[in-house]
């Protein structure tokens, strides 16, 4: 008789005696409602803006580069006199991360109110850091959807996952960085090294937008609905204790390797690379346009919602910008699902051209997601739709991409962005997948601007080129006397044309978790 029923029964009892015995939040911990300043506050950040967005207007400027995009966060941070707003799936306890926080400190030194609404997905192991920042008298931090057992044991947390596997498994996935309700990013990005050139294991291929102006009015009321959620936690309901004293050892700490990293090689490419002082001054046009900032409701992650329309996926669709020419969809996790495939389908049988760029298998860092684009493949070309998987490793050729790895080993892309008809631009945090869709929080600016909507398709056609992306295909074979439809992959490397009919630059055994993966029925989750 088999004993594995038994093992798993054992190993659920562990777990529970372990969670029985972890330290929990306290969910009555005070939690005051605050609001983002008025836009019409005077601050040194709206003097110099004047001068270059007209009242009521909102100007945008694109962060495609990995340094810039730090760099603009930082600077941010460093002209702050009123307030900053900071949101984020994940804040790694890594180099950038950690600059990051020293930015955050040193603003909060200043006189800056600083909040700070992280989701409690990456956060079991930073509890006293995290305790310690919300010390400081100007830091408020906040935990979103939280583990309410805390503990850095994966069996407790799975007990926990397993037993509250409805509100667990949804997460606030947005990204925003605010300063004097001025000056906005949102996008791609976490914070992390992987996101900002500072990982020599993997560079992710991403897209932020800095945003100044009326729009920005917009994103902090959306932080604000996130930030006095019944969903966003206080850091000191957390169960550890902090100290004056190690509050000031963390500054001192912080503030010496902050010093240290903007002497080094990196920090100075982020000076260089800044283009704050450039928008400013207007050295660096900003791009005027119209925007609409769409962002799924925060209870989203407490219940499932029936009105679609009140998602991000229905705001979009309530705008009515459906392409007539040309829809191109970029997305690092691709699974369309049935109504995304409707949508493609009904595009194409009115002449609408759709190009689709995701992570080719060997770059992609989240294989189980890719089994469920996989599953899509053979519909979508048959459809007609034209697909693009971004290599692990770009090519030095020339061009938008040819610094992509910065000695990087491998490349993902991570960027999440639509444009219609070369008129429109979405940049946000949402990947064209379910768990998107339905189960986390997303948000994301869409732009009515011709000019940022050709600086995108720019960047994705470069990324799309044979010497940077596999382009799969439909071939037809005879097997008997039946037409058997098959996939091929084509691209180009070192000048060369090449042919694969398998997964390129994969192994069998890759090629055989695959298949297993596609045939889960986990579509819902992914």
């Amino acid at each position: 008789m088999s004993r594995r029923p038994e093992r798993l029964a054992c190993l659920a009892l562990a777990a529970a005696l372990l969670a029985g015995c972890a330290p929990t939040l306290n969910l009555d911990a005070r939690r005051l409602p605050s609001q983002a300043i008025s836009t019409r506050e005077e601050s040194p950040l709206k003097e110099r803006l004047a001068a270059w967005i007209p009242p009521g207007e909102s100007g945008f400027h694109l962060l495609e580069d990995d340094r810039a995009a730090l760099a603009a966060r930082l600077a941010l941070a460093a002209r702050a006199s009123r307030t900053l707003d900071v949101q984020y799936y994940l804040f790694h306890n890594d180099t950038t991360g950690k600059m990051v926080a020293a930015a955050l400190l040193a603003a909060a030194e200043r006189g800056v109110r600083v909040r700070l609404l992280i989701d409690d997905i990456d956060a079991a192991d930073k509890d006293l850091g995290l305790a310690t920042l919300n010390a400081h008298p100007n830091i408020q931090v906040r935990l979103f959807n939280p583990f309410h057992t805390r503990s850095t044991s994966l069996l407790v947390k799975g007990w926990q996952a397993l037993r509250e596997r409805v509100r667990l498994n949804r997460r606030m996935h947005n990204k925003l960085f605010i300063a004097d309700n001025q000056l906005g990013i949102t996008g791609g990005r976490n914070i992390g090294d992987e996101y900002f050139g500072a990982d020599h294991r993997v560079a992710f291929v991403d897209l932020d937008v800095l945003a100044g102006g009326a729009v920005v009015d917009a994103m902090s009321h959306a932080f604000d609905a996130y930030w006095n959620s019944q969903a966003a936690v206080p850091a000191s309901a957390l169960p550890v204790r902090t100290s004056e004293q190690r509050l000031q050892r963390t500054i001192e700490r912080l503030v010496t390797f902050r010093a240290q990293q903007l002497d080094s090689e990196y920090g100075r490419a982020l000076t260089a690379a800044d283009p704050l002082p450039g928008l400013l001054q207007g050295t660096i046009p900003w791009r005027i346009a119209r925007a609409d900032l769409i962002v799924d409701p925060p209870d989203k992650v407490l219940k499932r919602h029936e009105a679609t329309s009140q998602l991000l996926l229905g705001q979009f669709a309530g705008l009515g910008l459906n392409p007539a020419r040309r829809a191109l969809i970029v997305s690092p996790y691709f699974v369309p699902g049935a109504t995304g495939m409707a949508y493609f389908e009904y595009w194409r049988s009115r002449g609408v051209q759709v190009d689709v760029l995701t992570n080719a298998y060997s770059a992609s860092d989240v294989p189980i997601v890719h089994a469920g684009y996989a599953n899509y493949r053979v519909p979508l070309l048959e459809a007609g739709v034209n697909l693009y998987e971004l290599k692990p490793v770009a090519e030095p050729i020339g061009g938008r991409l040819r610094d992509l790895r910065r000695g990087s080993s491998r490349a993902s892309l991570h960027a999440k962005t639509f444009v219609f008809d070369d008129e429109y631009v979405f940049i946000g945090s949402f990947n064209f997948d379910p768990r998107s869709t339905l189960l986390n929080t997303e948000m994301g600016l869409v732009i009515h601007s011709p000019e940022i909507a050709r600086e995108v398709t720019a960047i994705a056609e470069d990324a799309m080129r044979p010497e940077r992306s596999f382009r799969p295909r439909l071939v037809v074979e005879t097997v008997g006397a039946k037409a058997v439809r098959r996939l091929q992959w084509t691209d180009v490397h070192q000048g060369t044309p090449r042919t694969f009919d398998l997964e390129p630059e994969t192994t069998p055994i890759q090629r055989g978790l695959l298949r297993i993966l596609q045939a889960l029925p986990i579509e819902d989750y992914l």
